[in-house]
């Protein structure tokens, strides 16, 4: 994967820079090779704000009843490779750790199994991981690259847009990326 994407994305990330981060990555997509995944412009997931943080919620409320929940994690699957259904999964914790550089804590999670949400509005994207999946088509290779980093952005401006519809019921940090990202977006709960 392109380091300078990645540490371009991370950078933004860290400064709650979501909507330049989508479109540095937006930038580099529209040139890049190929014409697989470049119907990812300007194209986003369709879950409702509202729907995701309801889900976010009910899952804070789920866990208040076995520990006191001080920090959330949401982690879109490995879509890449996973191609026939994008979701995300719920993990809770008895602390946070606000350390951006270290997110190893994050493996150590608390919450029994929680059911996942399953993400939507990206479909015809997933068909082009699962066709590149097939053939690895060298000519795409960039445009792979970037498509990667860019859903896990879209995932990651979702959940921005959800914490942003309203309030959450215990207000606690939340971090979001999808599987095997060391880039994740933080929101810390509000004055």
């Amino acid at each position: 994967m392109s380091t300078d994407l990645s540490e371009m994305v991370d950078r933004k990330f860290r400064k709650s820079d979501f909507r330049g981060a989508i479109d540095s990555l937006e930038k580099a997509l529209s040139p890049a090779p190929g014409g697989r995944f470049k119907t990812l412009i300007g194209r986003r997931f369709t879950n409702s704000s509202r729907s995701i943080l309801s889900a976010i919620n009910d899952f804070i409320d789920e866990c208040g009843k076995q520990f006191d929940v001080q920090a959330v994690y949401l982690e879109m699957n490995g879509f890449d490779i996973n191609c026939d259904r994008w979701y995300f999964d719920f993990f809770g914790y008895t602390d946070y750790h606000d350390d951006p550089d270290d997110l190893d804590w994050l493996a150590d999670w608390q919450s029994e199994y929680y059911p996942d949400v399953t993400l939507t509005g990206l479909e015809n994207i997933q068909r082009d991981f699962e066709s590149w999946n097939e053939d690895h088509d060298s000519n795409d290779k960039g445009a792979q690259e970037i498509a990667v980093l860019l859903v896990m952005a879209r995932f990651v401006e979702l959940v921005d847009s959800a914490l942003h519809a309203g309030p959450l019921t215990k207000p606690v940090p939340v971090l979001a990326t999808a599987h095997d990202f060391d880039i994740a977006g933080r929101w810390l709960p509000r004055a």
